[in-house]
Protein backbone atom coordinates (compact mmCIF):
# COMPACT_ATOMS: atom_id res chain seq x y z
CA UNK A 1 0.00 0.00 0.00
CA UNK A 2 1.20 3.54 -0.69
CA UNK A 3 2.69 5.45 2.24
CA UNK A 4 0.36 7.92 3.96
CA UNK A 5 1.50 11.55 3.61
CA UNK A 6 -0.41 13.16 6.50
CA UNK A 7 -0.26 11.09 9.69
CA UNK A 8 -0.09 13.69 12.50
CA UNK A 9 -2.13 16.76 13.50
CA UNK A 10 0.92 18.91 12.71
CA UNK A 11 1.03 17.49 9.18
CA UNK A 12 -2.70 18.22 8.92
CA UNK A 13 -2.16 21.89 9.83
CA UNK A 14 0.37 22.24 7.01
CA UNK A 15 -2.02 20.49 4.62
CA UNK A 16 -4.94 22.80 5.52
CA UNK A 17 -2.71 25.82 4.93
CA UNK A 18 -1.71 24.37 1.56
CA UNK A 19 -5.35 23.79 0.55
CA UNK A 20 -6.28 27.36 1.51
CA UNK A 21 -3.36 28.96 -0.33
CA UNK A 22 -3.12 29.95 -4.01
CA UNK A 23 -1.60 27.13 -6.02
CA UNK A 24 -0.75 26.48 -9.67
CA UNK A 25 -2.28 22.99 -9.67
CA UNK A 26 -5.30 21.22 -8.17
CA UNK A 27 -4.73 19.26 -4.96
CA UNK A 28 -6.35 15.83 -4.74
CA UNK A 29 -6.84 14.67 -1.15
CA UNK A 30 -7.51 10.96 -0.50
CA UNK A 31 -8.29 9.67 2.99
CA UNK A 32 -7.83 6.16 4.35
CA UNK A 33 -10.67 4.01 5.57
CA UNK A 34 -10.95 3.43 9.31
CA UNK A 35 -8.95 0.23 8.69
CA UNK A 36 -6.10 2.26 7.18
CA UNK A 37 -6.75 1.12 3.60
CA UNK A 38 -7.01 3.22 0.43
CA UNK A 39 -10.25 2.65 -1.46
CA UNK A 40 -9.04 4.62 -4.51
CA UNK A 41 -6.00 3.64 -6.61
CA UNK A 42 -3.29 6.04 -5.34
CA UNK A 43 -0.55 4.82 -7.68
CA UNK A 44 -2.80 5.25 -10.71
CA UNK A 45 -3.88 8.73 -9.58
CA UNK A 46 -0.27 9.85 -9.29
CA UNK A 47 0.68 8.25 -12.60
CA UNK A 48 -2.20 9.72 -14.62
CA UNK A 49 -2.14 13.17 -13.07
CA UNK A 50 1.67 13.33 -12.90
CA UNK A 51 2.59 17.05 -12.79
CA UNK A 52 -1.00 18.16 -13.47
CA UNK A 53 -2.13 17.89 -9.84
CA UNK A 54 -0.80 17.13 -6.36
CA UNK A 55 -2.07 13.88 -4.84
CA UNK A 56 -1.96 13.91 -1.02
CA UNK A 57 -3.11 11.14 1.33
CA UNK A 58 -4.37 11.57 4.90
CA UNK A 59 -4.99 9.14 7.74
CA UNK A 60 -8.55 9.01 9.06
CA UNK A 61 -8.54 9.82 12.76
CA UNK A 62 -6.69 12.58 14.61
CA UNK A 63 -5.05 13.99 11.41
CA UNK A 64 -8.34 14.15 9.46
CA UNK A 65 -10.18 15.67 12.45
CA UNK A 66 -7.49 18.36 12.84
CA UNK A 67 -7.67 19.14 9.13
CA UNK A 68 -11.47 19.31 9.32
CA UNK A 69 -11.28 21.83 12.16
CA UNK A 70 -9.14 24.17 10.01
CA UNK A 71 -11.13 23.94 6.76
CA UNK A 72 -14.48 25.56 5.93
CA UNK A 73 -17.63 23.57 6.63
CA UNK A 74 -18.17 20.44 4.50
CA UNK A 75 -14.81 20.69 2.67
CA UNK A 76 -12.98 17.88 4.50
CA UNK A 77 -12.42 14.22 3.54
CA UNK A 78 -12.24 11.14 5.79
CA UNK A 79 -13.37 7.48 6.03
CA UNK A 80 -11.96 6.62 2.59
CA UNK A 81 -13.55 9.58 0.75
CA UNK A 82 -11.59 11.94 -1.52
CA UNK A 83 -11.94 15.30 -3.23
CA UNK A 84 -10.01 17.64 -5.52
CA UNK A 85 -9.45 21.30 -4.56
CA UNK A 86 -9.00 23.74 -7.48
CA UNK A 87 -5.86 25.96 -7.55
CA UNK A 88 -7.92 29.07 -6.65
CA UNK A 89 -9.93 27.36 -3.89
CA UNK A 90 -8.68 29.98 -1.40
CA UNK A 91 -10.56 32.69 -3.32
CA UNK A 92 -13.94 31.03 -2.71
CA UNK A 93 -13.51 28.07 -0.32
CA UNK A 94 -16.98 26.53 -0.52
CA UNK A 95 -17.75 22.80 -0.68
CA UNK A 96 -19.61 23.07 -4.00
CA UNK A 97 -16.29 23.82 -5.75
CA UNK A 98 -14.71 20.59 -4.48
CA UNK A 99 -16.95 17.58 -5.00
CA UNK A 100 -16.71 14.90 -2.31
CA UNK A 101 -16.24 11.45 -3.84
CA UNK A 102 -17.35 8.41 -1.84
CA UNK A 103 -15.65 5.13 -2.87
CA UNK A 104 -19.03 3.35 -2.87
CA UNK A 105 -20.32 5.63 -5.64
CA UNK A 106 -17.22 6.95 -7.47
CA UNK A 107 -14.10 5.60 -9.15
CA UNK A 108 -10.49 6.65 -9.57
CA UNK A 109 -11.47 7.89 -13.05
CA UNK A 110 -13.91 10.35 -11.43
CA UNK A 111 -11.11 11.84 -9.32
CA UNK A 112 -8.85 12.12 -12.39
CA UNK A 113 -11.57 13.95 -14.30
CA UNK A 114 -12.29 16.25 -11.34
CA UNK A 115 -8.65 17.32 -11.23
CA UNK A 116 -8.40 17.73 -14.99
CA UNK A 117 -11.57 19.82 -14.95
CA UNK A 118 -9.91 22.17 -12.45
CA UNK A 119 -6.65 22.40 -14.41
CA UNK A 120 -6.01 25.37 -16.73
CA UNK A 121 -5.92 24.17 -20.35
CA UNK A 122 -2.41 25.58 -20.78
CA UNK A 123 -1.17 23.40 -17.94
CA UNK A 124 -2.60 20.23 -19.48
CA UNK A 125 -1.23 20.97 -22.94
CA UNK A 126 2.25 21.84 -21.64
CA UNK A 127 2.83 18.30 -20.40
CA UNK A 128 5.50 16.39 -22.21
CA UNK A 129 4.55 12.95 -20.93
CA UNK A 130 1.66 11.18 -22.66
CA UNK A 131 -1.60 11.20 -20.74
CA UNK A 132 -5.09 12.71 -20.65
CA UNK A 133 -5.41 15.99 -22.56
CA UNK A 134 -8.36 18.37 -22.80
CA UNK A 135 -9.18 19.37 -26.40
CA UNK A 136 -12.09 20.71 -28.44
CA UNK A 137 -13.28 20.18 -32.00
CA UNK A 138 -16.21 19.88 -34.38
CA UNK A 139 -18.34 16.77 -34.92
CA UNK A 140 -18.10 15.75 -38.59
CA UNK A 141 -20.41 12.74 -38.47
CA UNK A 142 -21.55 9.62 -36.63
CA UNK A 143 -20.21 6.15 -37.42
CA UNK A 144 -21.01 2.52 -36.61
CA UNK A 145 -24.71 2.88 -35.79
CA UNK A 146 -24.03 6.14 -33.94
CA UNK A 147 -21.76 4.45 -31.37
CA UNK A 148 -18.78 6.51 -32.59
CA UNK A 149 -18.46 10.11 -33.73
CA UNK A 150 -15.79 11.51 -36.04
CA UNK A 151 -14.41 14.77 -34.58
CA UNK A 152 -12.02 17.18 -36.28
CA UNK A 153 -9.96 18.88 -33.57
CA UNK A 154 -9.06 22.55 -33.57
CA UNK A 155 -5.48 21.64 -34.58
CA UNK A 156 -6.77 19.89 -37.74
CA UNK A 157 -6.29 16.30 -36.59
CA UNK A 158 -9.17 13.82 -36.52
CA UNK A 159 -10.24 11.47 -33.69
CA UNK A 160 -13.16 9.22 -32.95
CA UNK A 161 -15.32 10.11 -29.93
CA UNK A 162 -16.95 7.38 -27.85
CA UNK A 163 -19.50 7.24 -25.06
CA UNK A 164 -17.21 5.15 -22.82
CA UNK A 165 -16.95 7.90 -20.16
CA UNK A 166 -20.55 9.12 -20.42
CA UNK A 167 -23.16 7.87 -17.96
CA UNK A 168 -25.30 5.04 -19.34
CA UNK A 169 -28.26 7.42 -19.70
CA UNK A 170 -26.38 9.74 -22.10
CA UNK A 171 -26.24 7.96 -25.50
CA UNK A 172 -23.62 9.37 -27.87
CA UNK A 173 -26.11 10.18 -30.67
CA UNK A 174 -28.20 12.21 -28.21
CA UNK A 175 -25.16 14.14 -26.98
CA UNK A 176 -23.41 14.88 -30.30
CA UNK A 177 -24.78 16.02 -33.66
CA UNK A 178 -22.85 16.76 -36.89
CA UNK A 179 -21.58 20.34 -36.99
CA UNK A 180 -21.69 20.79 -33.21
CA UNK A 181 -18.64 21.61 -31.12
CA UNK A 182 -17.46 19.26 -28.39
CA UNK A 183 -14.89 19.38 -25.58
CA UNK A 184 -13.37 16.32 -23.97
CA UNK A 185 -10.39 14.33 -22.76
CA UNK A 186 -8.08 12.52 -25.20
CA UNK A 187 -6.77 9.12 -24.21
CA UNK A 188 -4.77 7.31 -26.84
CA UNK A 189 -6.62 7.74 -30.10
CA UNK A 190 -10.07 8.35 -28.56
CA UNK A 191 -11.87 11.50 -27.46
CA UNK A 192 -14.09 11.16 -24.38
CA UNK A 193 -16.69 13.99 -24.28
CA UNK A 194 -17.31 15.54 -20.87
CA UNK A 195 -20.85 15.32 -19.46
CA UNK A 196 -22.36 18.76 -18.93
CA UNK A 197 -23.51 19.88 -15.49
CA UNK A 198 -27.06 18.98 -14.52
CA UNK A 199 -29.49 21.56 -15.94
CA UNK A 200 -31.47 24.14 -13.96
CA UNK A 201 -35.11 24.70 -14.97
CA UNK A 202 -37.04 27.92 -14.28
CA UNK A 203 -40.76 28.46 -13.75
CA UNK A 204 -42.75 29.59 -16.82
CA UNK A 205 -39.94 28.64 -19.23
CA UNK A 206 -41.12 26.85 -22.39
CA UNK A 207 -38.63 24.20 -23.42
CA UNK A 208 -38.50 20.81 -25.16
CA UNK A 209 -39.14 17.33 -23.76
CA UNK A 210 -39.30 13.85 -25.28
CA UNK A 211 -42.23 11.53 -24.58
CA UNK A 212 -41.13 8.15 -23.19
CA UNK A 213 -44.38 6.62 -21.91
CA UNK A 214 -48.08 7.20 -22.66
CA UNK A 215 -51.25 5.87 -21.04
CA UNK A 216 -54.83 7.09 -21.24
CA UNK A 217 -54.38 9.09 -18.02
CA UNK A 218 -50.83 10.42 -18.17
CA UNK A 219 -47.54 10.70 -20.07
CA UNK A 220 -43.94 10.58 -18.89
CA UNK A 221 -41.56 13.02 -20.56
CA UNK A 222 -37.83 13.66 -20.18
CA UNK A 223 -36.49 17.21 -19.95
CA UNK A 224 -33.04 15.62 -19.61
CA UNK A 225 -32.08 11.92 -19.48
CA UNK A 226 -31.98 12.25 -15.68
CA UNK A 227 -35.03 14.52 -15.24
CA UNK A 228 -38.45 12.91 -15.77
CA UNK A 229 -41.79 14.69 -15.34
CA UNK A 230 -45.32 13.23 -15.28
CA UNK A 231 -47.95 15.06 -17.37
CA UNK A 232 -51.49 14.38 -16.15
CA UNK A 233 -54.40 14.31 -18.57
CA UNK A 234 -55.33 17.90 -17.75
CA UNK A 235 -51.72 18.96 -18.51
CA UNK A 236 -51.92 17.39 -21.97
CA UNK A 237 -55.42 17.54 -23.42
CA UNK A 238 -57.22 20.10 -21.30
CA UNK A 239 -60.22 17.76 -21.71
CA UNK A 240 -61.04 15.45 -18.76
CA UNK A 241 -62.51 12.81 -21.12
CA UNK A 242 -59.90 12.73 -23.89
CA UNK A 243 -57.17 10.06 -23.58
CA UNK A 244 -53.58 11.29 -23.49
CA UNK A 245 -52.72 8.80 -26.25
CA UNK A 246 -54.87 10.79 -28.68
CA UNK A 247 -52.44 13.69 -28.38
CA UNK A 248 -48.96 12.38 -27.54
CA UNK A 249 -46.87 9.45 -28.80
CA UNK A 250 -43.68 7.82 -27.52
CA UNK A 251 -40.55 9.31 -29.11
CA UNK A 252 -42.22 12.62 -29.96
CA UNK A 253 -40.41 15.87 -29.07
CA UNK A 254 -42.87 18.41 -27.65
CA UNK A 255 -42.97 21.87 -26.08
CA UNK A 256 -43.80 22.07 -22.37
CA UNK A 257 -44.24 24.97 -19.95
CA UNK A 258 -42.47 24.45 -16.62
CA UNK A 259 -43.61 25.17 -13.08
CA UNK A 260 -42.93 23.96 -9.56
CA UNK A 261 -45.70 22.30 -7.52
CA UNK A 262 -45.07 21.78 -3.81
CA UNK A 263 -41.34 22.08 -4.37
CA UNK A 264 -41.02 19.58 -7.24
CA UNK A 265 -40.80 20.17 -10.98
CA UNK A 266 -43.96 19.89 -13.08
CA UNK A 267 -44.85 20.71 -16.69
CA UNK A 268 -47.81 21.31 -19.01
CA UNK A 269 -48.24 20.65 -22.72
CA UNK A 270 -51.73 22.18 -22.88
CA UNK A 271 -50.42 25.59 -21.76
CA UNK A 272 -48.11 26.01 -24.78
CA UNK A 273 -49.06 27.78 -28.00
CA UNK A 274 -46.18 26.87 -30.31
CA UNK A 275 -45.20 30.52 -30.90
CA UNK A 276 -43.82 31.56 -27.50
CA UNK A 277 -40.05 32.08 -27.01
CA UNK A 278 -38.38 28.71 -26.62
CA UNK A 279 -35.62 27.96 -24.10
CA UNK A 280 -33.25 25.56 -25.84
CA UNK A 281 -32.97 22.06 -24.40
CA UNK A 282 -29.76 21.58 -22.38
CA UNK A 283 -26.64 20.12 -23.94
CA UNK A 284 -25.59 16.73 -22.58
CA UNK A 285 -21.85 17.32 -23.05
CA UNK A 286 -19.64 20.35 -22.51
CA UNK A 287 -19.72 22.52 -25.63
CA UNK A 288 -22.39 20.32 -27.25
CA UNK A 289 -25.62 21.26 -28.98
CA UNK A 290 -29.10 20.94 -27.40
CA UNK A 291 -30.03 17.31 -26.96
CA UNK A 292 -33.58 17.85 -28.29
CA UNK A 293 -34.65 19.64 -31.46
CA UNK A 294 -38.22 20.32 -32.60
CA UNK A 295 -39.38 18.09 -35.42
CA UNK A 296 -36.85 15.33 -34.67
CA UNK A 297 -38.28 12.27 -32.93
CA UNK A 298 -36.16 10.34 -30.45
CA UNK A 299 -36.56 6.58 -30.55
CA UNK A 300 -34.86 5.80 -27.22
CA UNK A 301 -36.02 4.99 -23.70
CA UNK A 302 -39.27 3.46 -24.85
CA UNK A 303 -40.82 0.78 -22.67
CA UNK A 304 -39.63 -2.00 -25.00
CA UNK A 305 -36.07 -0.67 -24.87
CA UNK A 306 -36.14 -0.68 -21.09
CA UNK A 307 -37.49 -4.23 -21.05
CA UNK A 308 -34.77 -5.38 -23.49
CA UNK A 309 -32.13 -3.75 -21.31
CA UNK A 310 -33.51 -5.45 -18.21
CA UNK A 311 -33.56 -8.84 -19.96
CA UNK A 312 -30.01 -8.34 -21.19
CA UNK A 313 -28.84 -7.39 -17.69
CA UNK A 314 -30.56 -10.46 -16.25
CA UNK A 315 -28.98 -12.71 -18.85
CA UNK A 316 -25.53 -11.28 -18.12
CA UNK A 317 -25.97 -11.68 -14.37
CA UNK A 318 -27.14 -15.26 -14.74
CA UNK A 319 -24.05 -16.40 -16.68
CA UNK A 320 -21.03 -14.68 -15.08
CA UNK A 321 -18.81 -17.71 -15.70
CA UNK A 322 -19.01 -17.16 -19.46
CA UNK A 323 -17.56 -13.65 -19.22
CA UNK A 324 -13.84 -14.04 -18.36
CA UNK A 325 -12.84 -15.75 -21.63
CA UNK A 326 -14.32 -12.84 -23.61
CA UNK A 327 -12.33 -10.29 -21.63
CA UNK A 328 -9.17 -12.25 -22.30
CA UNK A 329 -9.74 -12.26 -26.09
CA UNK A 330 -11.27 -8.89 -26.79
CA UNK A 331 -8.35 -6.58 -25.78
CA UNK A 332 -6.10 -8.28 -28.35
CA UNK A 333 -8.75 -7.80 -31.02
CA UNK A 334 -9.17 -4.16 -29.99
CA UNK A 335 -5.43 -3.60 -30.23
CA UNK A 336 -5.33 -5.21 -33.69
CA UNK A 337 -8.27 -3.16 -34.99
CA UNK A 338 -6.89 0.09 -33.56
CA UNK A 339 -3.55 -0.56 -35.28
CA UNK A 340 -5.38 -1.40 -38.51
CA UNK A 341 -7.36 1.86 -38.39
CA UNK A 342 -4.17 3.85 -37.75
CA UNK A 343 -2.55 2.16 -40.75
CA UNK A 344 -5.57 2.88 -42.94
CA UNK A 345 -5.57 6.52 -41.84
CA UNK A 346 -1.91 6.79 -42.86
CA UNK A 347 -2.58 5.06 -46.18
CA UNK A 348 -5.53 7.36 -46.93
CA UNK A 349 -3.49 10.47 -46.18
CA UNK A 350 -0.59 9.21 -48.29
CA UNK A 351 -2.85 8.28 -51.22
CA UNK A 352 -4.62 11.63 -51.02
CA UNK A 353 -1.24 13.36 -51.21
CA UNK A 354 -0.14 11.26 -54.22
CA UNK A 355 -3.44 11.92 -56.03
CA UNK A 356 -3.06 15.64 -55.42
CA UNK A 357 0.52 15.68 -56.70
CA UNK A 358 -0.35 13.67 -59.81
CA UNK A 359 -3.34 15.94 -60.55
CA UNK A 360 -1.06 18.99 -60.30
CA UNK A 361 1.60 17.36 -62.45
CA UNK A 362 -0.97 16.36 -65.07
CA UNK A 363 -2.28 19.89 -65.28
CA UNK A 364 1.20 21.19 -66.06
CA UNK A 365 2.15 18.51 -68.67
CA UNK A 366 2.05 19.42 -72.33
CA UNK A 367 2.71 15.98 -73.80
CA UNK A 368 -0.48 14.18 -74.72
CA UNK A 369 0.95 10.70 -74.03
CA UNK A 370 2.41 11.69 -70.70
CA UNK A 371 -0.81 13.46 -69.72
CA UNK A 372 -2.88 10.37 -70.58
CA UNK A 373 -0.56 8.16 -68.55
CA UNK A 374 -0.82 10.46 -65.54
CA UNK A 375 -4.61 10.56 -65.83
CA UNK A 376 -4.74 6.74 -65.83
CA UNK A 377 -2.43 6.63 -62.83
CA UNK A 378 -4.57 9.24 -61.12
CA UNK A 379 -7.75 7.22 -61.76
CA UNK A 380 -6.11 4.07 -60.45
CA UNK A 381 -4.97 5.80 -57.27
CA UNK A 382 -8.41 7.36 -56.75
CA UNK A 383 -9.90 3.87 -56.91
CA UNK A 384 -7.35 2.67 -54.36
CA UNK A 385 -8.24 5.66 -52.19
CA UNK A 386 -11.94 4.73 -52.32
CA UNK A 387 -11.12 1.14 -51.39
CA UNK A 388 -8.92 2.25 -48.48
CA UNK A 389 -11.69 4.52 -47.18
CA UNK A 390 -14.19 1.67 -47.40
CA UNK A 391 -11.77 -0.61 -45.56
CA UNK A 392 -11.31 2.01 -42.87
CA UNK A 393 -15.07 2.39 -42.42
CA UNK A 394 -15.41 -1.39 -42.09
CA UNK A 395 -12.55 -1.56 -39.58
CA UNK A 396 -14.02 1.27 -37.52
CA UNK A 397 -17.40 -0.44 -37.45
CA UNK A 398 -15.73 -3.66 -36.26
CA UNK A 399 -13.78 -1.66 -33.68
CA UNK A 400 -17.01 -0.14 -32.37
CA UNK A 401 -18.65 -3.56 -32.10
CA UNK A 402 -15.60 -5.03 -30.40
CA UNK A 403 -15.36 -2.09 -28.00
CA UNK A 404 -19.01 -2.60 -27.08
CA UNK A 405 -18.36 -6.29 -26.43
CA UNK A 406 -15.29 -5.39 -24.39
CA UNK A 407 -17.20 -2.90 -22.23
CA UNK A 408 -20.10 -5.33 -21.72
CA UNK A 409 -17.74 -8.18 -20.90
CA UNK A 410 -15.77 -5.99 -18.48
CA UNK A 411 -18.94 -4.78 -16.80
CA UNK A 412 -20.22 -8.33 -16.45
CA UNK A 413 -16.89 -9.52 -15.05
CA UNK A 414 -16.80 -6.71 -12.50
CA UNK A 415 -20.34 -7.55 -11.41
CA UNK A 416 -19.44 -11.24 -11.18
CA UNK A 417 -16.41 -10.41 -9.02
CA UNK A 418 -18.52 -8.21 -6.77
CA UNK A 419 -21.12 -10.94 -6.45
CA UNK A 420 -18.45 -13.52 -5.65
CA UNK A 421 -16.81 -11.24 -3.08
CA UNK A 422 -19.96 -10.61 -1.07
CA UNK A 423 -22.12 -13.23 0.63
CA UNK A 424 -25.49 -14.05 -0.85
CA UNK A 425 -28.08 -11.54 0.32
CA UNK A 426 -30.38 -13.12 2.86
CA UNK A 427 -34.10 -12.69 2.59
CA UNK A 428 -35.30 -9.68 4.54
CA UNK A 429 -36.88 -10.57 7.86
CA UNK A 430 -38.23 -8.19 10.47
CA UNK A 431 -35.32 -9.01 12.77
CA UNK A 432 -32.67 -8.44 10.07
CA UNK A 433 -34.39 -5.24 8.95
CA UNK A 434 -34.44 -3.85 12.48
CA UNK A 435 -30.74 -4.73 12.88
CA UNK A 436 -29.92 -2.82 9.68
CA UNK A 437 -31.97 0.19 10.81
CA UNK A 438 -30.21 0.34 14.17
CA UNK A 439 -26.76 -0.12 12.57
CA UNK A 440 -27.40 2.65 10.02
CA UNK A 441 -28.77 4.98 12.69
CA UNK A 442 -25.58 4.55 14.77
CA UNK A 443 -23.43 4.97 11.66
CA UNK A 444 -25.12 8.12 10.30
CA UNK A 445 -25.99 9.92 13.56
CA UNK A 446 -23.19 11.58 15.50
CA UNK A 447 -22.89 10.88 19.22
CA UNK A 448 -24.07 14.36 20.13
CA UNK A 449 -27.10 14.16 17.84
CA UNK A 450 -28.64 10.87 18.98
CA UNK A 451 -30.61 12.47 21.79
CA UNK A 452 -32.02 14.98 19.28
CA UNK A 453 -32.90 12.31 16.70
CA UNK A 454 -33.69 9.10 18.63
CA UNK A 455 -35.08 5.98 16.98
CA UNK A 456 -38.77 6.23 17.83
CA UNK A 457 -41.07 3.24 18.18
CA UNK A 458 -41.95 1.90 14.75
CA UNK A 459 -43.82 -1.00 13.19
CA UNK A 460 -43.76 -2.71 9.80
CA UNK A 461 -46.93 -2.82 7.71
CA UNK A 462 -48.04 -6.15 6.19
CA UNK A 463 -46.63 -5.29 2.72
CA UNK A 464 -43.45 -3.50 3.73
CA UNK A 465 -40.92 -6.36 3.81
CA UNK A 466 -42.25 -7.71 0.50
CA UNK A 467 -41.65 -4.39 -1.29
CA UNK A 468 -38.29 -3.92 0.48
CA UNK A 469 -37.08 -7.39 -0.59
CA UNK A 470 -37.68 -6.50 -4.27
CA UNK A 471 -34.98 -3.79 -4.19
CA UNK A 472 -31.39 -4.31 -5.35
CA UNK A 473 -28.46 -3.58 -3.01
CA UNK A 474 -28.12 0.08 -4.03
CA UNK A 475 -31.83 0.80 -3.64
CA UNK A 476 -31.93 -1.09 -0.33
CA UNK A 477 -29.28 1.24 1.06
CA UNK A 478 -31.21 4.31 -0.13
CA UNK A 479 -34.47 2.94 1.27
CA UNK A 480 -32.87 2.21 4.65
CA UNK A 481 -31.66 5.82 4.87
CA UNK A 482 -35.15 7.10 4.07
CA UNK A 483 -36.62 4.78 6.73
CA UNK A 484 -34.14 5.93 9.39
CA UNK A 485 -34.96 9.57 8.64
CA UNK A 486 -38.70 8.83 8.78
CA UNK A 487 -38.42 6.99 12.10
CA UNK A 488 -36.32 9.76 13.67
CA UNK A 489 -38.40 12.54 12.12
CA UNK A 490 -35.32 13.98 10.42
CA UNK A 491 -36.92 13.76 6.97
CA UNK A 492 -38.91 16.91 7.78
CA UNK A 493 -35.66 18.91 7.68
CA UNK A 494 -34.20 17.36 4.50
CA UNK A 495 -35.52 19.07 1.32
CA UNK A 496 -34.40 16.17 -0.89
CA UNK A 497 -36.91 13.89 0.83
CA UNK A 498 -39.73 16.04 -0.67
CA UNK A 499 -41.84 14.94 2.33
CA UNK A 500 -45.59 15.57 2.06
CA UNK A 501 -48.91 14.14 3.17
CA UNK A 502 -50.51 11.69 0.72
CA UNK A 503 -53.81 12.87 -0.75
CA UNK A 504 -56.75 10.83 -2.04
CA UNK A 505 -56.35 12.26 -5.56
CA UNK A 506 -54.06 14.29 -7.86
CA UNK A 507 -55.63 17.66 -7.07
CA UNK A 508 -54.23 20.10 -4.53
CA UNK A 509 -57.67 20.32 -2.90
CA UNK A 510 -58.20 16.55 -2.57
CA UNK A 511 -58.41 15.47 1.10
CA UNK A 512 -55.44 13.92 2.87
CA UNK A 513 -55.52 10.16 3.45
CA UNK A 514 -56.34 9.32 7.06
CA UNK A 515 -56.82 5.74 8.28
CA UNK A 516 -59.76 4.65 10.46
CA UNK A 517 -57.50 4.70 13.54
CA UNK A 518 -56.55 8.32 12.82
CA UNK A 519 -53.10 7.51 11.33
CA UNK A 520 -51.86 9.95 8.66
CA UNK A 521 -50.05 8.73 5.53
CA UNK A 522 -46.76 10.42 4.49
CA UNK A 523 -44.73 10.11 1.27
CA UNK A 524 -40.92 10.51 1.25
CA UNK A 525 -38.49 10.41 -1.70
CA UNK A 526 -36.05 7.47 -1.67
CA UNK A 527 -34.38 8.68 -4.90
CA UNK A 528 -34.72 11.75 -7.15
CA UNK A 529 -34.61 12.67 -10.85
CA UNK A 530 -34.73 9.15 -12.30
CA UNK A 531 -37.65 7.54 -14.16
CA UNK A 532 -39.88 5.65 -11.73
CA UNK A 533 -38.02 7.05 -8.72
CA UNK A 534 -38.87 5.08 -5.56
CA UNK A 535 -40.92 6.57 -2.72
CA UNK A 536 -41.47 5.49 0.90
CA UNK A 537 -45.05 5.49 2.19
CA UNK A 538 -45.51 5.39 5.97
CA UNK A 539 -48.20 6.00 8.57
CA UNK A 540 -47.81 8.30 11.55
CA UNK A 541 -50.01 6.99 14.35
CA UNK A 542 -51.43 8.92 17.27
CA UNK A 543 -48.64 9.31 19.81
CA UNK A 544 -45.92 9.50 17.15
CA UNK A 545 -45.35 5.82 16.39
CA UNK A 546 -44.28 5.22 12.77
CA UNK A 547 -45.61 2.30 10.69
CA UNK A 548 -43.61 1.72 7.49
CA UNK A 549 -46.12 0.85 4.78
CA UNK A 550 -44.51 0.24 1.35
CA UNK A 551 -41.61 1.14 -1.00
CA UNK A 552 -43.30 2.14 -4.28
CA UNK A 553 -42.57 3.54 -7.74
CA UNK A 554 -43.19 7.25 -8.30
CA UNK A 555 -46.54 6.68 -10.05
CA UNK A 556 -47.90 4.42 -7.30
CA UNK A 557 -49.91 6.70 -5.01
CA UNK A 558 -51.78 4.06 -2.99
CA UNK A 559 -50.95 4.14 0.75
Amino acid sequence: MAAIDVTTPTDAEALAARILSRRTRPLVLVSTSRDGEFLFDIDRLRDELADVAEVVTIETGAPSKRCESLLPDKTQAFDGAARSYPPDFADDPVWTRSRLRFPAYATTDDLVEDALGQTPVTTVRSRQAPGPQRVSGTVEGLLADASLALVRLDDGSTLTATAARLPADLPLDWALTPGATVTGIVEGSELHPEPAADPVFTDDDVTLAVVTKVTDLRATVLLHPRVAVILRRRDVTGDPDRPVGDVLHVGEVIRVRLRHDNGHLAASYADTTGVEPLVAAPALVVGGSPWLVEGRAVARLTESDEADAAHAAAATASTPAATPPATAIVPAELSHLTAEIKRLRGDILALAGVVGRISTAGAGTNGTGESARLRQENDRLRELLREERASRATAEARLAQTADRHREAGRALREAKKSAARPARAEATEASFRDEIEHLWHERTADGERSDWPLRDYALGPQFLTTFAELNDSLRTKALRACVEAITGRDREIPARDLHRLRSGDGGDDPYIVRADGARCWRSAVEQNVPGARRLHYWELAGGTIELSRIVHHDDTAP
